[in-house]
């Protein structure tokens, strides 16, 4: 049980497309460390940079720690600190605890980014890795961690940016006026919510990744296995049809030169220091 100066009650909050994007990540639980090799390359860069900071914290949260695997890198990285471990999706946390639950190094608890159940100002070191993307909005997730936050505490994350799946997205806007591909802020936007609420220190980069994959399925088979596929509120709430699916993926094809499909990745990495008191 986790010590009880640092869970508060009543924290826990989801909408709709949460609830989706929890069983979608559970789903995906048990296969998604043999895939998600930019999610991994994303959180082996965070890893360095904060190997290079002379940080000693106490307390450390993983938000959107999915599988654990980079809560076990930060626990090698803080033997001494407390860390949680939080998701939405429990079928991640269950594989996560079955990770390194039995050293007793880490906790994981089931909640929600934006309504976390810890108390105001416990944490030194807020840590994300390509999460922060399935909040509602940037504004009350930063809101959020700058709750937790210590004022000399820091927040260290990667997320999507707006390049991501750009290709996809022009695709099915030839077809429907739907939103099938998620939606991501752009460096300014993640810039500026970290500012409006209070943070210091702002640093905010983006690296855009082109995969190569041999098919536009091979494209939509790996975002469902990833759990990553269309998440959003507007949606189509009904079935899409062969006959539109064939036309996204030639409006798709017509992108490329003939020889497999290119889908563009956009890291953005972000540094802050928590807001003042």
């Amino acid at each position: 049980m986790a010590a009880p100066d640092l869970l508060q009650s009543g924290r826990y909050g989801c909408l709709p497309d949460k609830r989706l994007i929890g069983r979608s990540f559970s789903a995906a639980a048990e296969r998604y460390d043999g895939i998600a090799g930019l999610q991994r390359a994303a959180g082996e860069k965070l890893l360095f940079r904060l190997a290079e900071m002379s940080l000693a914290p106490e307390r450390v949260v993983d938000l959107g720690s999915g599988t654990g695997y980079l809560a076990t890198r930060l626990i090698e990285l803080y033997p001494n600190a407390e860390l949680v471990a939080l998701d939405i999706a429990e079928g991640m946390l269950r594989f996560a605890r079955s990770r390194y639950g039995a050293s007793g190094a880490g906790r994981a608890v089931c909640g929600d980014a934006e309504a976390m159940p810890f108390r105001d100002r416990t944490m030194d070191l807020v840590f994300s890795n390509v999460a922060i993307q399935w909040c509602s909005a940037l504004g009350p997730a930063f809101r959020e961690i700058g709750r937790v936050l210590k004022p000399d505490g820091v927040v260290l994350f990667s997320t999507f940016g707006t390049e991501t799946l750009k290709e996809l997205r022009s695709a099915w806007a030839s077809v429907d006026d739907h939103s099938h591909v998620n939606q991501f802020g752009d460096t300014a936007a993640v810039k500026a919510a970290l500012y409006d609420v209070g943070f210091g220190e702002v640093e905010v980069a983006a690296e855009v990744n082109r995969l190569e994959y041999r098919s536009v399925y091979d494209l939509m088979r790996e975002l469902k296995a990833l759990g990553a596929h269309n998440v959003t509120l507007g949606r189509p709430r009904h079935l899409t049809g062969k006959g539109r699916l064939r036309e996204m993926i030639a409006a798709y094809e017509e992108q490329t030169d003939g020889n497999g499909i290119e889908a563009s990745f956009e890291l953005v990495f972000g540094y802050a220091k928590g807001p003042a008191e």
